[in-house]
């Protein structure tokens, strides 16, 4: 019975790739313990990132740094990463990486947790920051080495820390009496996981894989070579056709190609700009100037519940092609290559949320509440199908290059974002404030004073 469970699991994954080509590693063997691996680099990649962006107002508490600034100090150095990682980062050990990885994931959130100075506080910020774009780029580029099981594994990981992140620190900090700052010290030594992880995957496929044998076209120290002559036979040239084509595929990739790549996949990396753009101005800039007196509940927890809500869509988003595909082979009717719609409808919702903060229309938190998870839902699809729609265009040898470099899209949307929401929320709280003359307090999700960080207000 487990193995027919199984069984069912890995066909329902295999199933998310649109790319006939790509299909053909859907019947490689793969283990459970590899899968189960790049499920938590997905989950433990992003799991920080979820946290710290639900966490946002609380470490900002009796500050008056805008929310984007935690956005901007995430985003500046993680678009960083996204853009100079991919042209070198082949080069550098996989071991290495998921050291480094690891050491600045714990570092960076001990120094978030202990520093006094709010400029430590963004220090430890980025250095997650870095983390988490070196992660995804890193473990995104590992699957190429795998059964594509293993992307959708990934994926399935990261959309598990979007719902993961936020409902631990939402629960410990709103619905028991864990204080913010104690919420995020417990979380430090997880990160460990990652390097645990990758002990137990299966580095046969990366050490067996043509691209990452170190001894490709040139000959092996200590190794003696005698030249055999050919009979003229057609199995010699034969044999010298398969070995030209099998170095035209080991060859790694030079800047030409790469910039080839880069072009084939832009026309997915664009949506994901004004999707992840839309996203997170959103969620950074103008949700946090919009709560309700007459709810009940308190100014911050308005923006857990809305950040929770989002990514609740989020993992919705991300996972539910997979669940589908459990109950049969319905994922070729919902498989979607035109990510722009995507994109699309972000924007839209995009100008709901602005035009709510302004003249605030809405009656109650429910409707925000639900339009905050149609957001992380929308969010969620396009980078499900993304990757998946990458691999349908690339060639083999391209994809881990593509794979990274894809993720310089919504990098960039995401900086972007930031950078406007600067300015965006100053004003639409100005604005809120000639709507609530009375009750001020309520256009703006965040803690008046420090005290909100060390202590838990509902005990």
């Amino acid at each position: 019975m487990p193995s027919t469970i199984w069984e069912r699991f890995r066909q329902a994954l295999c199933k998310l790739v649109p790319s006939k080509e790509y299909e053909k590693k859907a019947n490689a063997t793969v283990s459970t313990a590899d899968v189960l691996v790049f499920l938590v680099f997905g989950t433990l990649s992003f799991f920080n990132q979820e946290m710290l962006y639900t966490a946002a107002e609380d470490i900002l508490s009796g500050r008056k740094l805008p929310t984007a600034s935690i956005f901007v100090t995430f985003i500046t150095p993680l678009m960083a990463v996204k853009i100079l990682c991919p042209w070198f980062i082949q080069r550098v050990p996989y071991l290495v990486k998921t050291l480094l990885i690891t050491t600045f994931m714990i570092v960076g959130i001990l120094i978030i947790v202990y520093a006094e100075s709010t400029k430590l506080k963004l220090l430890g910020i980025a250095m997650n920051a870095m983390a988490t774009g070196a992660s995804e780029l890193v473990f995104l580029s590992l699957t190429s080495f795998y059964p594509q099981i293993c992307i959708s594994s990934f994926v399935a990981g990261t959309g598990l820390s979007s719902l993961v992140a936020p409902l631990y620190y939402t629960g410990v900090t709103t619905w028991s009496c864990v204080p913010p700052k104690t919420a995020i010290l417990i979380t430090a030594p997880w990160s460990i996981l990652i390097m645990i992880a990758y002990a137990i995957l299966n580095k046969e496929p990366i050490a067996n894989s043509p691209c990452s044998s170190p001894s490709l076209g040139k000959r092996s120290k200590g190794v003696s070579y005698e030249k055999i002559e050919s009979d003229g036979s057609s199995e010699d040239e034969e044999l010298t056709e398969f070995d030209q084509t099998k170095l035209s595929l080991t060859r790694p990739l030079d800047c030409k190609e790469k910039g080839l790549a880069a072009w084939k996949i832009f026309p997915f990396m664009l949506p994901l700009f004004f999707s992840f753009f839309a996203e997170y101005l959103i969620t950074s800039s103008v949700v946090t100037t919009v709560s309700f007196p007459g709810s009940g509940i308190r100014p911050r927890d308005h923006y857990l519940y809305y950040s929770l809500s989002y990514r609740i869509g989020k993992f919705v988003g991300r996972s539910y092609l997979f669940f589908i595909s459990l109950f049969g082979d319905f994922s070729r009717f919902l498989l979607c290559r035109h990510t722009w719609i995507f994109a699309l409808i972000n924007l839209i919702l995009l100008m709901f949320f602005a035009l709510e903060s302004w003249y605030h229309f809405v009656p109650g938190i429910g409707l925000i509440i639900v339009m905050c998870s149609a957001v992380g839902l929308v969010s969620g699809l396009i980078v499900l199908h993304s990757p998946h729609a990458v691999a349908s265009v690339t060639e083999t040898r391209e994809r881990e290059f593509a794979f990274g470099l894809l993720t310089l899209g919504n990098a960039i949307g995401a900086f972007s974002a930031g950078l406007v929401g600067l300015g965006v929320e100053p004003f639409l709280q100005s604005e809120c404030k000639m709507h609530f003359i009375s009750e001020q307090m309520y256009c703006f999700t965040r803690h008046r004073n420090a005290t909100g960080w060390s202590s838990n207000i509902h005990c």
